[in-house]
C-alpha cells in the first residue's frame, strides 16, 4: 500500500499535507477543504468517507490548507495568521496535483469556513473550470455571524468592534503581526487568537469573506454564478449562517437553481452522531 499522507508545496512555499486514498482506476475524486483551525483528519465523517468511497470506486483527498490548526511557528501558518484570499493558492495547488493524477471528475467539498473558500474559489480559482460539482457542508457566513447570530445581535459584537479598532492601530504602527487576545476570534464563543492583520482581513470592512456566503446581506452574488451541481447539507443546531438557518437555505435555493439541499434533524455543526446519514446523502449526490 502506498503511504496515504502526502505533501505539496504552494507557489509561495508553504507546505501542506493531506490524506490521499486512491480507488483503483477511478476517475472521480472528492477533495475536502476543512473549516476554521481544523485539519484533514479531525472530523469523523472523513473516516467514514474514506471507508465508503473505496468500495464505491471514488477516491478521496482530504487536505490541509494554510489555516490548519491555530499557529505553526515554523512556517508562520495557521488560522490565527491566515489571509482568507490565500485559499486560492492552496486550492490551486491541490487541484493541480489532482489534475496531474489524471482525475476527470473533481468534486470540491468544504466544511464550515471551507464552504466559503469553495465558493470564493469557484469565482476566482485558476482551475475552477475543472471542478465538476461542489459540496457545502454546514455553510457559514463567518463575517455576518460575528455581527448577528440566528437573526439577533451577537452579544460579542462590542468586543469585536473594540478589537477591530485595536487591530487598525496596531497595523498603523507596523505591528500587524501582533496577536490579539486568545478569545479574539469566534462568533459563538471566542475560540482562538488572531493577529491584527488576520483579524482585519477576516472581519474588516474590505474583507473578501464578504464575497462568499454573506447571508447577512441577503446577497449571494458569487454563489449565484456557480454553474455546476451544488449539494448543501446542514444541521439544525448552532450553525453559523447569521440569519436563521431556514432563511439561509431558502436564499441559497433562490439564488442558484443548481442547488440541492438537505437539512439533518437533531444535528450539530460537525454532524456528530449523524455521520452515516451525511455519507449516504453525499454518495447519492455523487451517483447522480
Amino acid at each position: 500500500m502506498e503511504y496515504p499522507i502526502i505533501q505539496v508545496k504552494t507557489s509561495d512555499n508553504k507546505l501542506l499535507y493531506g490524506l490521499y486514498l486512491r480507488s483503483p482506476n477511478s476517475k472521480t475524486i472528492l477533495v475536502n477543504i476543512h473549516g476554521t483551525a481544523s485539519n484533514f483528519y479531525e472530523n469523523y465523517f472523513i473516516e467514514l468517507l474514506a471507508r465508503k468511497f473505496i468500495d464505491k470506486d471514488v477516491s478521496l483527498l482530504s487536505t490541509n490548507n494554510r489555516g490548519a490548526g491555530v499557529y505553526d511557528a515554523y512556517q508562520e501558518t495557521g488560522a490565527a495568521v491566515e489571509k482568507f484570499e490565500d485559499c486560492l493558492i492552496d486550492i490551486d495547488t491541490w487541484t493541480e496535483f489532482i489534475l496531474k493524477e489524471g482525475y476527470q471528475n473533481i468534486i470540491l467539498s468544504g466544511h464550515s469556513l471551507g464552504t466559503e473558500k469553495v465558493v470564493y474559489y469557484m469565482n476566482n480559482g485558476k482551475f475552477a473550470n475543472k471542478i465538476s460539482s461542489i459540496i457545502l457542508l454546514a455553510p457559514a457566513d463567518s463575517y455576518g455571524s460575528h455581527h448577528i447570530l440566528d437573526g439577533k445581535t451577537n452579544p460579542r459584537l462590542p468586543q469585536i468592534k473594540s478589537l477591530l479598532k485595536k487591530s487598525e492601530n496596531l497595523i498603523k504602527q507596523g505591528k500587524g503581526d501582533i496577536f490579539l487576545s486568545r478569545d479574539a476570534y469566534g462568533s459563538r464563543d471566542g475560540i482562538m487568537p488572531k493577529s491584527a492583520d488576520s483579524f482585519i482581513n477576516f472581519l474588516g470592512p474590505n474583507s473578501k469573506v464578504l464575497e462568499s456566503l454573506p447571508f447577512k446581506t441577503k446577497k449571494l452574488d458569487f454563489y449565484s454564478k456557480i454553474k455546476v451541481p451544488i449539494l448543501v447539507v446542514i444541521g439544525d443546531q448552532e450553525e453559523y449562517t447569521a440569519i436563521p438557518i431556514t432563511e439561509a437555505l431558502k436564499l441559497m435555493k433562490q439564488k442558484n437553481k443548481n442547488t440541492q439541499i438537505f437539512q439533518i434533524k437533531d444535528c450539530d455543526h460537525d454532524f456528530q452522531g449523524k455521520e452515516k446519514e451525511l455519507i449516504n446523502i453525499i454518495l447519492n449526490f455523487i451517483k447522480k
